[in-house]
């Protein structure tokens, strides 16, 4: 029989087998290679803010600059931005590049950032510094829009040479906010309304539009029909004419975020146009996207947007201390105003206040309409309106009674012979409201439907003379 040798396992110990170690007691746990969570984070997730220039950078504006080697800093805000995707060509190159238009009160550079394991927060707007060592002038394919015409690559993670940097901790708002061309008192060149660019002013070169903010919509993943996984963001924006759809694709998705509604103004230079069934507009790599520009349109836009954010009062009271209305009705110098002289004057001079006469015609009355509707007296508490057919109401709020006075609404459009006042524009006193009617509150309270309606006859088209006043409150 051949001798039995002995199998290789009988030359070692059998391992006793250690009970698993709780992952809730961090000091049970065993150090695995030595190093910390840091320094772990800092080999996989490199930052950079720890990068110092080994060489002087002399800071120019971009609208100076010339191509050619040479270290500079450059300080601008980001009106475009793409993200191109590429495939690694070795294990330590680059993922992918941002391409970014930086622009200052002088002028815009065409910025190629590649990045490897950085995911750089760079959105429309921010404020970034650029370090970099040289220039270049830009290719007619790329980035490139009025007076975009030098470019630069930058590599940070690889080329200690290059850096950028967003300066969100120290961006007051102010720095280079001044669209290019822009002159204070003077129209922009390009510049045009939102009705006029979907009427046909899309197909002008180097056409702006000016738009605020009036709603954000949610993002939105989806497949493509190429099997591409994508993410939108449609923006709802408007100025004093029109309003439209502005689609944001990709990574300028994020740039929403910061948007605030009736408060942010965009202007857009060259943006893409799409007519279907609503305005649609759309970034493309040719478009500026200049958020809260500092310019005078901006600054009135602005106003515009906040103002129809407030809700006008449905009654508001007459300020009884704001007129001399007894002087003025005693004086012996009357002046007649027509609706054009008024719109001149307030124009002209928005804060004085003064006061006339008017001579209107009653083109649509409303007592008819308002009192089925039970709406003939109204008021507000609790931030809510209040309607009703009698004097007096509870708040459904605070369940406290209120006083209500004649719904303004009664009288509807006033003409003369150079304009009008639409429905509830007018501030009415009392005495003046019960004058018109011909019965005080009281007894318009307790009118049949059938007098309401007499009355309502009786006065359509009536030629009344009216004592005004104008004050800016």
């Amino acid at each position: 029989m051949a001798p039995q040798f002995p199998s290789i396992q009988s030359f070692f110990q059998p391992e006793t087998p250690r009970p698993p170690t709780s992952a809730t007691n961090p000091a049970e746990v065993e150090a695995a290679d030595g190093f910390t969570r840091e320094e772990v984070e800092s080999t996989l997730k490199p930052t950079l803010h720890k990068w110092q220039p080994r060489c002087d950078y002399n800071e120019v504006e971009i609208g100076s600059l010339e191509p050619g080697p040479g270290c500079v800093l450059l300080v601008g805000r980001v009106v475009s931005l793409y993200n191109e995707e590429k495939p690694r060509m070795t294990p330590n190159g680059a993922k992918g590049c941002l391409k970014l238009i930086v622009k200052d009160d002088t002028g815009a550079l065409s910025v190629r950032l590649w990045y490897a394991k950085i995911d750089y927060q760079v959105r429309l707007g921010h404020l970034a510094s650029i370090w970099t060592p040289h220039l270049s002038l830009a290719e007619c394919t790329s980035l490139t829009l009025q007076n975009t015409l030098l470019k630069t690559s930058i590599f940070p993670e690889r080329d200690n040479s290059c850096y950028i940097r967003v300066e969100q901790e120290i961006d007051d708002g102010v720095l280079c906010r001044t669209p290019l061309g822009y002159q204070a008192g003077k129209q922009l060149a390009g510049l045009m309304t939102l009705k006029n660019f979907v009427e046909g002013g899309n197909d002008v070169v180097e056409g702006k539009v000016l738009v605020c903010v009036k709603s954000i919509a949610g993002r939105r993943k989806f497949t493509t029909k190429a099997g591409y996984q994508a993410e939108k963001v449609d923006v709802n924006v408007f100025d004093d004419t029109s309003e439209a759809t502005l689609t944001l694709w990709g990574c300028i998705t994020s740039s929403a975020s910061s948007w605030k509604v009736s408060h942010t103004i965009l202007l857009l230079t060259n943006p893409g146009f799409k007519d279907d069934r609503r305005a649609m507009i759309s970034l493309t790599t040719r478009t500026h996207v200049d958020v809260d520009p500092c310019m005078a349109d901006a600054v009135w836009l602005r106003e515009f947007a906040q103002r129809l954010t407030m809700r006008e009062h449905v009654n508001q009271p007459f300020s009884e201390n704001v007129f001399d209305i007894e002087e003025a009705t005693s004086s012996e110098v009357r002046i007649l105003f027509t609706l054009a002289d008024i719109d001149e004057f307030v124009r002209a001079a928005p804060k004085e206040l003064f006061m006339g006469y008017l001579s209107v015609m009653i083109m649509e009355l409303n007592i008819v309409n308002l009192h089925q509707r039970t709406m003939m007296f109204c008021s507000e508490c609790c931030g809510l309106p209040i309607f009703a057919n009698c004097l007096t109401a509870t708040c459904k709020q605070c369940e406290k009674p209120i006083s209500l006075a004649i719904n303004p609404r009664l009288i509807g459009t006033l003409i003369d012979e150079t304009g009008a006042i639409g429905n509830g524009k007018l501030i009415w006193r009392p005495q003046a409201m019960e004058q018109l009617l011909g019965r005080t509150a009281m007894e318009l309270s307790t009118s049949s439907p059938a007098l309401l309606k007499y009355l309502e006859q009786r006065l359509l088209f009536l030629r009344l003379s009216v004592l005004f006043g104008w004050s800016e409150q």
